[in-house]
């Protein structure tokens, strides 16, 4: 039940960010624009969404901590039970728990840290009570099936407290969200007069009609552009041919984004321009299916966004074949869904986390490998949580990162290690499943890879990919005993 009421609460919160940029959009005048975006009140409603969603979060984490072993009431319910079943209709009851009540209540009680620890039912304490008790052994039997009964309540009462704590923290990142998009209602402006007007007039000269044109900045050395216009003949021209006018007039280079029309035609469309990256990436993949199965438990992602960063992830579900690609495919799916949509790395993680946490009929196990490069400045930050070491090539010397974290779903409190470094053209990126690292020999194993990969490198991220696990399956004798993936990424300055 938990975790249906925790998925209503994260639906609804988007739902609230659908209808808020509906209301938005139907509170203008027809006549108004995207320019004049910044004039309506959203702000304020969206920052009142997050302030609920704040508090909401904070009643979660008020709630009551996970037990590791037995309180008072839990000893108290014991007691209680073992009295009214055991001793109810005993000859020796008024003598046991009137007259001797504190010594056969430490007796009990050494009797169940002695079940607790495992001790069973051959303990001295657990004979010397025996001799106590005239129904000792009948006793005894009882105690140890009522702790079993009440440790198993304890476990479950854990897991609904583990679910409620992934639940807030998921509404905690939806109040994030809510916070940051409010914070960047603001940064969307229109073009200043002079620059409109003389955008107007040059795209004049192509035939196109502009109807209006914003900036919107998340960084103001990377700004984004829109534009609404159209061809004003029954012609038509390619989004991309009109780069080199709006780098002109904004004095930034200028690309179209991903998700950009391709051609502009007589009806008005809204076009969507980015600044053009500093660098670009290549990416090479090799992987192997572990012998029997017909799928790899291995999954993985390359995909470059609209802020200019390319995203790396690798994930390995636990096990291998259908169950395990599964896991995997989900943690790289909500990644990218995540990433795509404006979320952090840490947040998406965390989210990620929560909601295998959250999964109550079955636990699900992926480790987590998520490298993400801006391509604008080269810096590099990886998140990793349970997975392999991942290699960077500069030139001749060659890092590892490596990390100790558990695999995602396992804790409700993410365990994961961050790490970030700066990459200069002709830097390489190798990410690893534990599969290609546990084919070779135990013994000196990081430096086997070492001497593999510096023997391998070369321009062509593809290639270095394919002869690395060839390799790596060379030495294993062709023997693939679980399933191997190998993802490169080689960066270069844009000539």
């Amino acid at each position: 039940m938990v975790e249906f009421v925790a998925a209503a609460l994260i639906v609804s919160g988007f739902w609230m960010l659908l209808e808020l940029g509906r209301f938005l959009l139907n509170s203008l005048p027809r006549e108004q624009t995207m320019m004049q975006l910044s004039a309506a009140p959203g702000r304020e409603y969206v920052e009142r969404y997050a302030e609920a969603f704040w508090r909401l979060a904070e009643s979660y984490q008020e709630m009551p901590k996970k037990k590791e072993h037995f309180g008072d009431e839990e000893v108290e319910h014991i007691f209680g039970h073992m009295r009214d079943e055991m001793c109810v209709h005993c000859p020796q009851r008024e003598e046991c728990w009137s007259e001797r009540y504190y010594e056969t209540g430490r007796r009990i009680f050494q009797c169940l840290k002695e079940v607790e620890n495992s001790d069973g039912l051959h303990s001295e304490d657990v004979r010397e009570f025996q001799s106590y008790c005239i129904q000792g052994e009948k006793f005894m039997r009882n105690l140890e099936k009522v702790f079993m009964q009440e440790r198993l309540q304890m476990m479950w009462n854990n897991r609904l407290l583990e679910q409620r704590a992934a639940a807030g923290e998921q509404i905690q990142d939806t109040a994030q969200l809510l916070q940051q998009m409010a914070e960047r209602i603001y940064q969307i402006r229109g073009l200043k007069e002079k620059e409109f007007l003389r955008l107007k007039k040059e795209l004049r000269y192509e035939k196109i009609q502009c109807l209006n044109a914003w900036i919107f900045s998340r960084e103001e050395d990377h700004p984004e552009f829109y534009i609404t216009m159209r061809i004003e003949d029954g012609s038509c021209v390619q989004a991309k041919d009109l780069s080199e006018i709006l780098t002109g007039v904004l004095g930034y280079r200028m690309i179209p984004a991903r998700d950009c029309r391709l051609t502009v035609k007589k009806e008005y469309d809204t076009f969507h321009y980015i600044t053009d990256t500093e660098f670009e990436m290549f990416c090479g993949i090799a992987r192997m299916t572990r012998e029997g199965e017909l799928v790899s438990g291995d999954n993985f992602a390359f995909w470059q966004g609209d802020c200019g960063q390319v995203v790396m992830s690798l994930a390995d579900g636990m096990g291998s074949g259908v169950e395990a690609c599964r896991e995997s495919e989900k943690v790289i799916e909500l990644l990218e869904k995540f990433l795509d949509a404006g979320f952090s790395q840490d947040t998406a993680v965390r989210m990620i986390n929560s909601s295998m946490v959250l999964q109550d009929h079955r636990r699900m196990f992926s480790t987590i490998d998520l490298c993400m490069v801006d391509l604008y400045n080269g810096k590099c930050s990886m998140i990793k949580q349970g997975a392999s070491p991942t290699y960077i090539c500069h030139g001749e010397l060659l890092e590892v990162i490596s990390c100790g974290a558990l695999p995602a779903g396992i804790l409700q409190i993410v365990d994961y290690e961050t790490t970030e470094r700066q990459l200069v053209s002709g830097d390489m990126i190798i990410m690893m499943t534990d599969g290609v690292a546990d084919a070779l020999p135990e013994e000196n194993r990081e430096e086997q890879l070492r001497e593999l990969i510096l023997k391998t490198r070369n321009n062509n991220a593809r290639e270095l990919a394919s002869r690395l696990l060839e390799q790596i399956l060379i030495r294993q004798r062709f023997q693939v005993r679980d399933d191997m993936t190998v993802l490169v990424g080689l960066i270069w300055e844009k000539k």
